[in-house]
């Protein structure tokens, strides 16, 4: 864990330095002043709004969705968000499933499950932009080597995950047939509620009702971009918005530092540079775009935690699934 942490560390620090290494300063002083706080407001106004329709989204891929509450899921969701923001190995991913099955009272593992099929899900529409992208923007040759790295690791997650559930009448009796430590049978049965929690994997009606709200979701996705680049005084076409966002999908698969400083800035600035985009602005529009992305849901993030009576360090502890 020590590792992996200082891994992301390392990374954020080596990007961050060559996405800025052509910065001005006093140009990206002049630049942050001069923002558009109508646009800026506007986009972070579509983060919050996104967020929400994640919560929806994510309601139909839990089993017996009809009785949960979006709401529940909404904080659990902005919750989780704020403590990828502020703690290291995204651990915000598994509090939030937590914090959902807690509030529901229902398996945790289930939840997680369910949390890796909706992160699965956006790595393909991700991809799907990509493609569609490939064809319309001449992309560097690095960057559609990693798209396919991507795309590779993503089928074998999901044939991974379809394994599991497939197999989940026997995957909790192998683990206490093979392994020898204390808590096994605990690991088997939370193996068993974990294969429940793929129940979004079998299709049917719920699997369709993911699918269509996924495309208004990406659309805002893509308005809170161009919103952030209207903020920068960025007049680019929508096409540019779709752009940053396939390329910010790579920059949060990768190890980072919390808040994804350095992989934000860096992969923000080479897909600006496709538009003619000088570095200094680019980079300008990263901290910008970031900023409208981090305050509110950190701000919102930290007083749903306070309500839950909770503390940053709750977060950080969660790791009894």
């Amino acid at each position: 864990m020590k590792s992996r942490f200082i891994v992301g560390l390392a990374v954020s620090a080596v990007l961050f330095i060559l996405a800025a290494r052509h910065v001005n300063l006093k140009d990206l002083v002049s630049l942050i002043k001069d923002v558009n706080l109508f646009y800026l407001s506007v986009s972070m106004a579509f983060t919050i709004l996104a967020v929400w329709l994640r919560a929806l989204r994510w309601r139909f891929l839990l089993p017996e969705s009809s009785g949960v509450k979006t709401s529940n899921l909404f904080v659990a969701t902005i919750m989780g968000y704020m403590g990828n923001n502020l703690l290291p190995l995204r651990v915000g991913d598994i509090a939030r499933a937590y914090i959902a099955a807690r509030r529901e009272r229902a398996s945790a593992s289930a939840f997680l499950a369910t949390v890796i099929v909706e992160r699965l899900l956006d790595v393909f529409t991700l991809l799907l932009i990509f493609g569609v992208l490939l064809f319309l923007i001449p992309f560097p040759a690095w960057l559609k080597k990693g798209f396919y790295m991507l795309l590779g690791a993503s089928l074998l997650t999901l044939a991974l995950l379809l394994w599991v559930k497939a197999k989940k009448e026997h995957v909790g009796s192998f683990i206490q047939r093979i392994f020898s430590f204390p808590g096994k049978r605990r690991l088997g049965d939370l193996s068993q509620s974990f294969s429940e929690g793929l129940k979004g994997l079998e299709g049917g009606r719920e699997l369709a009702v993911v699918v269509l709200l996924s495309i208004p979701l990406w659309l805002l996705y893509a308005l809170t971009t161009y919103t952030a680049l209207r903020a920068s005084n960025l007049d680019l076409p929508l096409v540019a918005s779709w752009v940053v966002l396939a390329f910010l999908g790579i920059a949060v698969s990768i190890p980072s530092a919390p808040g994804f400083i350095g992989t934000f800035q860096f992969f923000s600035v080479a897909a600006l540079a496709l538009f003619a985009v000088d570095e200094g602005h680019a980079f300008g529009f990263s901290l910008i775009f970031q900023f409208s992305q981090f305050v509110p849901i950190t701000l919102i993030g930290w007083f749903l935690l306070l309500r839950e009576h909770m503390v940053l360090s709750d977060l950080a502890a969660i790791k009894r699934l």
